[in-house]
């Protein structure tokens, strides 16, 4: 039955790509990173890796068959994630342990892929709305089967997709302001019933997986949208009523593991295992500043570096997994794909403020969601070694999308103005002078 079914989800996807819409490809792709069907949980008796080389594939072959349609616009995001891509090659040439490394290089060029097939294939704001209901639906799907285990089987090993509810909880906190954003602009009321009833499992997700980098961001990400949207006030009013309801009925469990978070670190094993970590990426990109230990070969010496060598962690940041495992070439590229995502968003969202003189349109509240998401991937992703994150990635490309999009309305707000100003001076009437004097010359004097 379950083979069958993911089979036909396959089948139907693909089939759909290739006939009518070779959106569904990357679409597919997208939801497929997200959902992983063919992990322990989640899973139509395949494994994920068929539905993802499938939709690469499929995606790929239509970009180089439909290349002059397709047209990639180069940009800096277009040359970074290049510059990405090449520093984890470059690591790994490098690295001691090639195993982990090629598996990275793999991670980073389906990540290169998916932005070119994004900027190839999203050609309008209507079709990056549809690119927005996929990521976040895709998440809404392992929030519902999260909160079915969780209140309905009384299932207590389901941590996400990944097995790991840090990693499931920060993708959540991405996908909610998407959600939310596309529920308030849609214009069909089923729309947006689907949409804000899918807060509601995502966010019980985050808060039951007890993932404290989690609560961190949605809180911060639920601030930022409220105080970007304070203009409705139906907002706040709701938002500090569900507050205050849910803050009254959290379990005892919840509220222990969120007031742990300022004593973790003296307390916590986790927390203090990341210290030890964080001083193991100190201590390699000190040692090899250039490439480091290797792309995925933080763990294979971490003995060697760490000021305690018995307590073996992950780095739990993005930030000193990248310093640790690509050196300094690798966290600048990175910290410029990350600086750079939350600059040109809030450079568009200006432009478009200016377009369209200060009104709230669509566009303006989807760019507030990117830069809500953005903000959720900042929070969690330092607790989280989630430099390699595709939902992180995704937003790039979105962001790179929404500079072309921008730029066209700019170019036909400049080319209207212009045309009313010719307009203007087309129907004004000309400069009047008096008729000579009968029997005067008509041309001036010169003595």
């Amino acid at each position: 039955m379950k083979t069958g079914l993911g089979w036909a989800i396959l089948l139907f996807t693909v089939l759909y790509a290739l006939l009518k819409n070779p959106r569904w490809a990357l679409f597919g792709m997208v939801a497929c990173d997200n959902i992983r069907p063919g992990d322990e949980y989640i899973e139509f008796g395949m494994e994920t890796v068929r539905f993802s080389i499938t939709y690469y594939m499929v995606g790929l072959a239509i970009f180089l068959a439909g290349y002059r349609k397709y047209r990639l616009t180069s940009d800096r995001f277009h040359w970074a994630i290049l510059f990405m891509f090449l520093s984890v090659v470059n690591s790994a040439l490098h690295a001691p342990c090639w195993g982990p490394a090629y598996t990275q290089i793999d991670n980073y060029f389906k990540m290169l892929l998916q932005y070119y097939l994004i900027a190839a294939f999203i050609r309008n704001e209507g079709q990056l709305r549809e690119l927005n209901w996929t990521m976040g639906l895709s998440m809404v799907v392992v929030g519902i089967r999260y909160c079915y285990g969780k209140f309905l089987l009384g299932e207590h090993r389901f941590e996400g997709a990944t097995g790991d509810r840090n990693e499931m909880a920060m993708a959540m906190v991405m996908a909610w302001p998407l959600l939310f954003m596309l529920g308030l602009t849609t214009k069909v009321m089923w729309k947006r019933v689907i949409a804000w009833a899918s807060l509601v499992p995502l966010m019980l997700s985050i808060v039951f997986c007890l993932s404290r980098g989690g609560m961190l961001g949605l809180i911060a990400v639920v601030g930022y949208v409220l105080y970007r949207l304070h203009h409705k006030r139906w907002l706040w009013v709701v938002g500090i009523c569900g507050g205050l309801i849910g803050l009254a009925n959290l379990p005892s469990t919840v509220t222990a593991r969120f007031m742990s978070i300022g004593s973790a670190a003296k307390k916590d094993a986790s927390a203090i295992g990341r210290l030890n970590a964080w001083g193991a990426a100190r201590a390699m990109v000190r040692d090899r500043p250039f490439w480091g230990v290797g792309s995925g070969n933080f763990l294979v010496y971490f003995r060697r570096y760490a000021p305690d060598p018995n307590d073996v962690h992950v780095a739990h940041s993005s930030f000193y997994q990248l310093m640790g495992e690509q050196g300094l070439p690798g966290l600048i590229v990175w910290l410029y794909l990350v600086l750079m995502t939350w600059t040109v968003a809030s450079w568009c969202e200006m432009r478009i403020i200016r377009i369209e003189k200060g009104k709230w349109s669509e566009t303006r509240y989807m760019l507030v969601a990117l830069k809500a998401s953005w903000i959720g991937y900042v929070f969690c992703g330092a607790f989280l070694s989630q430099e390699d994150m595709d939902f992180f990635y995704h937003l790039v490309a979105i962001t790179s999308r929404y500079t072309v999009f921008v730029r066209e309305k700019e170019l036909a707000y400049v080319a209207q103005r212009r045309a009313l100003a010719a307009g203007e001076r087309e129907t004004q009437p000309g400069p009047t002078h008096p008729a000579p004097a009968m029997g005067a010359s008509q041309y001036p004097q010169w003595r």
